[in-house]
């Protein structure tokens, strides 16, 4: 076997394409067949800022469990509603 053929790498990935909508509106997508590392980190990017959009509905489930996200705390995501305790 020769040297060129020994670290050849061969990719039979089919692909697939993930999408992200919403209300019909696409919003980023990832085609998995030619994605490298960094389209997967943009993607999952793209994906946390825009569930982060909807902070109502954040707040609504953190308080279902006594959390908030609501504080001055930026380590943190959620952290004990500090009126409960």
């Amino acid at each position: 076997m020769r040297e060129s053929e020994m670290n050849k790498v061969n990719n039979n990935n089919n692909g697939k394409i993930i999408e992200l909508r919403v209300n019909g509106a696409s919003l980023c997508y990832l085609n998995t067949k030619s994605a490298i590392s960094i389209d997967y980190l943009f993607f999952l990017k793209s994906v946390v800022e825009t569930l982060s959009l909807d902070r109502t509905s954040l707040e609504h489930e953190a308080n279902l469990v006594g959390k908030t996200i609501n504080h001055n705390h930026a380590a943190f995501a959620a952290i004990k509603d500090p009126k409960a305790l």
